[in-house]
């Protein structure tokens, strides 16, 4: 109505927004954290199936091994994609919910530390052994521990009402961080002493051991990094989320590392000689069959060409012919599908 003052807008009439926490240290940790770990999956993906082309012998119970680690980690890959889904585009311009806690990134720790402990495991059963039993019961006590630390904090991420009050118990995710890198160095130094102690004094074997260390080096120490930069994060930085994206960088690394010393076996394990030759030689056959004619008389040469390749790199050429003369009277000509078989 005219006359009537309208109600002028202030700053007052508007909700106040609750402050934003930083994102780069925390959802954008994750979404990085994402982002590498899903290039990881990728190669597991890969290697998985080169395993199941080249190694379709394996007993029932690694190939059920091969299979449940992979579903291990698809499972952790979509808790990554629905965490980064969550917080940065279903809560988009809802403060309130980056400080609550859902339950993909509840149960990313003890996705995590399952993952660890299967793919140590197996380690843990090759040193198992002679005077090595006692280090490898304390390396696999080591790793149920981890895993106890981090169904704690799993159970706490769930119970908890928010992410602030996690902070009091980010030394678990700590804890389950600095069992983990000292179990795996353990059984890694383990690994290398079993191997260095296999030398025969073959340069062939021993050359192939001494992949092996090399193989065992590099991914243990590319674990143990991620897990020590990981552990040094959690106790510096408890109120971020920077320890959560090296996390799932870290799972990919131990399930990748398993998968590729799977599909190594191949490159390391002794050739089995044939019969006849030494090992690495190759013999291939090439026939061929040639028609002549001269005057009266049809000739069919059956030529079988063998080639052998040494180890040594050498080749040699074998050639074993068969010559059968047919004397033209007029009649129907033989055809090859007419010869006897050991002809053809």
């Amino acid at each position: 109505m005219e006359g009537q003052s309208q109600p002028s807008p202030s700053a007052g009439a508007l909700p106040l927004l609750p402050k934003l926490p930083p994102l780069d240290n925390t959802y954008g940790a994750i979404l990085l954290g994402s982002f590498a770990s899903l290039m990881l999956y990728g190669l597991t993906l890969h290697q998985a199936y080169r395993y199941i082309r080249a190694h379709a012998t394996d007993g029932l119970y690694m190939k059920c091994y091969v299979v449940f680690i992979v579903v291990l980690d698809s499972l952790h890959s979509g808790l990554c994609m629905h965490i980064s889904y969550w917080y940065l585009v279903k809560c988009y311009f809802r403060p309130d919910r980056l400080f609550t806690g859902v339950w993909s990134l509840n149960m990313i720790a003890v996705t995590v530390g399952m993952t660890i402990i299967l793919c140590q495991w197996r380690v843990a059963l090759i040193v198992i052994g002679g005077k090595l039993r006692n280090i490898a019961f304390i390396a696999a006590s080591l790793f149920l521990g981890e895993l106890a630390f981090a169904i704690v904090a799993t159970v706490k991420a769930f119970v908890l009402p928010n992410l602030i009050e996690f902070r009091k118990f980010a030394w678990t995710i700590s804890a389950a961080y600095g069992l983990s890198v000292g179990s795996n160095a353990m059984l890694t130094s383990v690994l290398i002493f079993v191997l260095h102690r296999s030398r025969t004094g073959f340069q062939r074997t021993d050359s192939k051991i001494d992949t092996l260390i090399k193989y065992a080096v590099c991914t243990g120490l590319m674990t143990d990094l991620f897990g020590v930069l990981a552990l040094v994060f959690a106790l510096v930085q408890p109120s971020n989320l920077i320890y959560t994206g090296i996390d799932l960088v870290t799972s990919k690394l131990y399930v990748n590392s398993v998968l590729a010393a799977l599909n190594f076996r191949d490159s390391v394990a002794p050739r089995k000689p044939t019969s006849g030759r030494t090992e690495g030689d190759r013999l291939s056959a090439y026939p061929r069959s040639i028609r002549q004619q001269v005057s009266d008389t049809e000739a069919w040469s059956h030529d079988l060409q063998y080639l052998s390749t040494a180890s040594s790199g050498s080749m040699h050429v074998f050639d074993i012919k068969a010559v059968r003369n047919v004397e033209s009277d007029g009649a129907v000509p033989i055809e090859p599908s007419d010869l006897p078989k050991d002809m053809v």
